[in-house]
């Protein structure tokens, strides 16, 4: 299932009040190295506009952990645990092998950390080392969103 269904399955779960809470949640920092979203980029947006904000100011990989973070702070254990299980379970980027430590004799002198999260915003830039020498089954994504 795609990352966007599958977190607003998950927020379509939610009440009107519990939505409200999820949203507010979103305004707040989360996840160390994320920048809340702005009140006003979230203002009168709906539960597809809140999944694209989403998507477009994290990447699919944190914003489901945003999400499940969120979900947890709201004591919606068993929705952030269903939320996380199906994302791991489906054909997403979580599924995929980490790519192998760069050798040794990399310039950069950076080894590479299975399941990292970065995140970026607005004009942010991220300095990451080359990847090289990827193996046959093993696939690397990348979202940009401007």
């Amino acid at each position: 299932m795609q990352v966007p269904l599958l977190i607003l399955n998950t927020l379509d779960e939610l009440g009107a009040d519990d939505f409200k809470r999820f949203w507010w949640n979103l305004t707040q920092p989360v996840l160390d190295g994320c920048q809340p979203i702005r009140k006003g980029h979230l203002e009168n947006g709906d539960r597809q506009d809140i999944v694209s904000k989403m998507i477009t100011s994290y990447g699919e990989e944190t914003a489901v952990n945003v999400a499940v973070e969120i979900l947890k702070r709201m004591n919606h254990n068993n929705a952030a645990e269903m939320l996380k299980k199906t994302y791991a379970g489906g054909s997403t980027a979580a599924q995929t092998p980490p790519a192998t430590p760069p050798s040794s004799s990399s310039s950069s002198g950076l080894s590479s950390t299975a399941g990292a999260t970065v995140c970026a915003q607005g004009r942010s830039v991220i300095v990451a080392p080359n990847i090289t020498g990827t193996s046959s089954g093993v696939s690397i994504n990348m979202n940009i969103n401007n």
